[in-house]
């Protein structure tokens, strides 16, 4: 009966969404494993709800990783992946009435779905990724989503030539509006600490599969004098990537390995591991002090926004004043606002 509820719920998903199984993820509605080795069990169930594929490269991806990190601490996992939002309300309802102990909502748009659902299940604790509510057993964090597109856009302003920089976000939710917002004040920040003038372009392509449409979008920037940018779409990231890897201009990523669809216009990638937020409220839910009174940030100052190492041909004075940018960052002494 399980197996064919979740099942039932993952098909009315893809049918919904359009098969999103065509981006690289999984459909398997089983999605499941226990942990394995000598890992003894913590007799924990533990599940997930991804909005998109699981090997997006980025921020579902990181959410996975951080799903596999709490099985090898010894509870058994479940997730589902490309679940429309419309549909995360039975899925929650479903992991929660077979006894799931926590269930992560991976996206901020499921919150006005699920919320309800953990008020008719108090025995299953709800984590909502970039949610803004809190009760007893639902409980929101937020992930800096501005630090990425702030340090994203210092870097851009440094490195570009035609004083000219663009940013390529995907659906236009939460997440991507601070990313963008985080941009526009990182190259801000460049112009006025760094003596530049540098212009920053930023469009969000309302998909986060649509990998031609985000390299459309990046080709139509760059044909406008754009040689730097920067995406945040999720998979068709990848677009953003190829585009600036055809066109011969540089790119500053997002997410750990896209540096393989851009050899050589990749300069490095800005990386957000939401993982790392898993690692935390997991080991807080394990140790009974899961109880926040408000929404807490996870970015630069927990380890979740960071960079790589350099991939491109820098000079030394800009990746000086990059590291300098992100110890300022890390260490609060720089404000990036959330509001328009």
């Amino acid at each position: 009966m399980k197996m064919k509820k979740l099942a039932a719920i993952l098909l009315a998903s893809v049918m919904t969404i359009g098969l999103l199984a065509g981006c690289g993820g999984s459909s398997d509605s089983e999605g499941s494993s226990s942990a394995e080795g000598t890992v003894e069990s913590s007799g924990k169930q533990v599940a997930a709800i991804f909005g998109g594929a699981i090997n997006d490269g980025n921020w579902n991806e990181t959410q996975y990783n951080g799903l596999k990190n709490i099985e090898s601490k010894g509870a058994t996992i479940n997730y589902l992946e490309n679940i429309a939002d419309a549909d995360s309300a039975e899925a929650a309802r479903t992991y929660a009435s077979e006894g799931y102990d926590l269930v992560y909502l991976t996206t901020n748009s499921y919150q006005d779905y699920c919320k309800d659902i953990a008020s008719q299940f108090p025995d299953t604790t709800f984590i909502q990724v970039n949610g803004t509510e809190i009760t007893d057993n639902f409980i929101s964090i937020r992930i800096a989503d501005e630090e990425q597109g702030f340090m994203q856009g210092v870097i851009a302003a440094l490195l570009t030539k035609t004083g000219k920089v663009g940013f390529i976000g995907g659906m236009e939710i939460n997440p991507i509006k601070l990313g963008s917002l985080g941009f526009q004040q990182g190259v801000d920040y460049a112009n006025k600490n760094f003596g530049l003038n540098v212009e920053a372009k930023r469009v969000n392509t309302g998909d986060f599969t649509d990998v031609n449409k985000a390299k459309e979008t990046a080709i139509a920037m760059i044909d406008s004098g754009v040689d730097v940018v920067a995406p945040m779409a999720n998979d068709a990231s990848v677009g953003v990537m190829e585009a600036a890897e055809e066109k011969g201009i540089m790119a500053v990523g997002c997410g750990e390995g896209q540096d393989t669809s851009a050899p050589n216009a990749t300069q490095i990638i800005v990386v957000k591991d939401v993982s790392i937020a898993y690692d935390v409220t997991y080991d807080d839910f394990e140790k009974g002090s899961l109880a926040p009174t408000e929404v807490e940030t996870y970015g630069a100052n927990k380890g979740v926004v960071f960079l790589t190492d350099w991939i491109g041909d820098v000079d030394d004075t800009v990746k000086g004043q990059v590291a300098d940018t992100m110890e300022k960052m890390k260490n609060g002494e720089i404000t990036i606002s959330t509001a328009e």
